[in-house]
Formats: structure tokens, sequence, C-alpha cells
């Protein structure tokens, strides 16, 4: 089972309700989701999953965003939703009927008394904490590559994303998680950069790896820099999915055949749906 954690950002928001809506999302990926903001495109995904009966977790306690207030956490409360909570002091002195603990620092973790916890808990790869936490482990990791300026993608424009869909079980974990095409440091605004980028993961040979299309940087227009990424990413369709392209991938296609650049926003909408798609497809053995 996988569980893709989001920070709630509009764009990411909108990719899972995409998905859900034209059923590309396997019930074997259950996102949790951080809010930060009380938008109409959470609103929207909620409801979603609810007409779909798709499982999704909300954390009860977001630490940044809108949330974040004690009027936030009686809202996120009432949610008709599973629920997920940041473990932020030892397990037995909590009141919450979450069905999820979230493990992202270890002092509340090793202070908490683990013994009759049957629950799901997302926890790290740390030795100490392993040793200590119980119940339905998932193996929690930030695998993607945040460099602080888009041109040093460049330096490696193709790497290895993941194996862990491989060996979580050998791990002895009953799912995983990671946080997509994104990383655990939280970042709410982007910046104006003079190279588009577009981060596209791929299987090969079963490993999961994940190419950075870069822009040129010379071209005067974001319209121009998009339709000539664009024509790279063409060429590699077969290896990025197969014969059949997938959902993110058809949108940034149409876009780029009707001469148009559909902005930043849409084409990190585009990514996500595109890793999810393509994970639906690996754990539904399609």
């Amino acid at each position: 089972m996988y569980y893709p954690y989001f920070r709630g950002k509009q764009f990411d928001l909108i990719a899972l309700r995409t998905l859900l809506e034209d059923n590309r999302l396997s019930k074997k990926i259950q996102p949790i989701i951080e809010p930060v903001k009380q938008t109409t495109a959470l609103t929207k995904l909620l409801e979603t999953s609810q007409q779909t009966a798709h499982p999704f977790y909300i954390i009860q306690n977001p630490q940044v965003g809108a949330f974040a207030t004690e009027n936030g956490l009686a809202t996120l409360r009432q949610l008709p939703t599973q629920k997920a909570y940041l473990l932020d002091q030892p397990l037995e002195t909590l009141e919450t009927t979450a069905t999820m603990m979230i493990v992202q620092q270890a002092t509340p973790a090793l202070a908490s008394e683990w013994t009759v916890y049957e629950g799901k808990v997302l926890v790290p790869e740390e030795f100490r904490l392993l040793q200590k936490v119980r119940g339905e482990r998932i193996l929690s990791e930030d695998v993607f590559t945040r460099l602080p300026r888009t041109h040093f993608y460049q330096e490696q424009p193709d790497e290895l994303f993941s194996t862990t869909h491989q060996t979580y079980q050998k791990k002895g974990f009953a799912g995983f998680s990671d946080f997509s095409i994104d990383s655990r440091i939280y970042y709410e605004h982007g910046y104006p950069t003079p190279i588009l980028s577009l981060h596209l993961v791929y299987f090969s040979d079963e490993q999961l790896r994940i190419h950075h299309f870069l822009s040129p940087e010379e071209l005067p227009s974001q319209k121009e820099k998009f339709l000539a990424l664009m024509l790279e990413v063409d060429r590699w369709l077969t290896k990025l999915c197969g014969t059949k392209p997938t959902k993110g991938l058809e949108l940034l296609l149409e876009n780029a055949a009707k001469d148009k650049f559909p902005g930043m926003g849409v084409m990190r909408k585009a990514a996500v749906m595109h890793h999810l798609e393509l994970m639906s497809r690996y754990l539904d053995g399609r």
C-alpha cells in the first residue's frame, strides 16, 4: 500500500481529484493530506473521495498554514475522512480518534508506550525508532532531490527515484510513503526562474527513475520554453509511460498541440498525476 504525503497545495489537490474522477487512482494508493488552507480545491477533493469511496487521510494537527489555529483544528475534526495525527507528545497522552500516527520527531515517539498500539504509523527508517515503534508500520521517505536552483539539475538530469515499492515488505513494513514530486521541506510559493522544469518519473527494470526535463534558457518567452521542453518529452514518451500516455502527460501534450503554455501550476499538477497514475498501474499489475 502506498501513502503519498501532500501539503495541500492547490494543484496537488486538483491532481488527486482529476485522477479520482477519471478512475485512474488505484485503491492501493491512499493519500495523506496536511491541509494548509481552506480552499475550494480541498472541499471538492473531499467530496469526490466520498463519492468514489476512495480512502484519504487528513492530518488533524497541521504544523503550517491556516488550519494551525484552534478554529482550524476544530474544522478538521469534523471532516468526514480518515484521520491522521502528527505525533507531537507521548502517544498515551493523546485524545484523538486518528487511525494513523505520523512520526516526524523522534522525542515524542521514543517517549511513547507502543505496546498496545495497533493502528497505522508512518515512521522513517531510523534504527532507534524502529526498535521502539509498534503497530502497522509504514516506511516514510523523502526521495525527491530538491535543488536550490533549477539549472543545477543539468548536472544530473536523470537519476534513481525509488526502489522502495520493491523492498518495503522485505523490510517488514505494511506500506510506504513519500512526498511525490516534492520534498519534506515545505515551501508555499515558488520563485520565477529563467528555466522551466518538469520532473517526470518512469519505470526502468522495475526501478522508479526520474528525469528532470529542462527548457533552454535563451528562448524569449515561457511559451517557447515550454514547447521546446515538450519536444524532448515527446521523444521520451514510450520510456515514460509505454504505449498508453498517462492523464498528466495527455494534459501537457494537449497544451503543446494547441501552441499554449499552461502555466507552472498545471505543469506541477501534470507531473503529480503522471507519478500517481504510473504507481497505480504498477500496484494494480497493469
